[in-house]
């Protein structure tokens, strides 16, 4: 029943550390806006950079950016 979110401010690796834990389906895209130099942009380019280069599937990866928010907040 934990979920864990990808604010890790681009650490692929700590990503990988997640996924190996918690699994594809218990990771949600977060990010920790608006604290960066650029109020939050720079922030979020790095954490998609770093879900993007994660060794996982393209479903994966979806289920990581999209598909578990909307099944846990039923939309």
């Amino acid at each position: 029943m934990f979920y864990a979110d990808t604010a890790l401010s681009g650490s692929t690796e700590g990503l990988m550390c997640g996924h190996a834990f918690f699994g594809a389906d218990h990771l949600l895209f977060g990010t920790d806006m608006p604290f960066d130099p650029e109020f939050g942009a720079q922030t979020v380019r790095k954490t998609i950079d770093s879900v993007e280069q994660m060794a996982v599937s393209e479903s994966e990866k979806k289920k990581i950016f999209e598909d578990n928010a909307k099944r846990l907040l039923r939309l």
